[in-house]
């Protein structure tokens, strides 16, 4: 079974062998990790009917079922708390990721980890996560068809980040002076660089918030590539 660069590092991040994977899919992430030897049971959870039953057919072709049961339902309700060591939320938005775990807080509770890969807004997951008393392990990068990812291995106990850029950008990455995050902040700079030298060229009210908004990003992107 062929499975994306990303999700193997999802994957790989696992520490628990109960594990829900929420938003399945087509089953790939229980599947990989049956095959892996690191899972003595999953849940195979997801909204919809019909990616659910392509879940179905491809753990029965791996011969899978005895490991792996496909559930019904959003996000984490259709577990009960307890039922799973690990939850598995990748490959959506970072608003979506946060409603999920704000929808079952004794489900999320109960977990003795979380493995992340929003796409969006993954500073505000962070923020989240450290309100509801859960910390960052591990976070990497990882880059597919051109475009890059966050993945994030989260574990129970107290953590605040010091600066801004942190949460921003990750912690763990700047300590890690990762390459792709200064490929991306890089490029980005000179995005931003470009918008700035067009609003200084504008005289409005609404140029001069922009402006300011602008001037900001590019501060703490600066305050983050000097790091790296």
């Amino acid at each position: 079974m062929d499975i994306s660069k990303r999700l193997q590092a999802v994957a790989e991040l696992v520490s628990y062998p109960i594990v829900a994977d929420i938003g399945t899919d087509h089953g790939y992430v229980p599947i990989y990790l049956h095959r892996l030897g690191k899972v003595k049971k999953a849940f195979a959870c997801d909204v919809r009917k019909g990616p659910l039953e392509k879940a179905q057919e491809n753990i029965l072709l791996h011969q899978a079922q005895a490991y792996i049961e496909t559930r019904l339902g959003s996000g984490l309700l259709p577990l009960q708390p307890g039922e799973a060591e690990t939850a598995v939320i990748a490959g959506m938005g970072g608003m979506l990721t946060i409603r999920i775990l704000k929808d079952s807080p004794e489900v999320v509770a109960s977990l003795k980890e979380l493995i992340l890969a929003p796409q969006l807004d993954v500073d505000a997951v962070r923020r989240y996560l450290h309100t509801i008393g859960f910390s960052i392990e591990t976070e990497l990068i990882v880059k597919e068809d051109g475009k890059i990812y966050n993945i994030m291995r989260c574990i129970p106990g107290e953590e605040v980040y010091p600066r801004e850029i942190d949460y921003l950008y990750g912690k763990k990455l700047l300590l890690q002076k990762e390459p792709l995050l200064k490929e991306r902040l890089t490029a980005e700079e000179r995005r931003y660089c470009l918008v700035e030298q067009k609003l200084m060229e504008s005289h409005t009210e609404h140029a001069k918030e922009r402006l300011a908004q602008v001037g900001e990003k590019l501060r703490f992107m600066r305050e983050a590539l000097a790091c790296l």
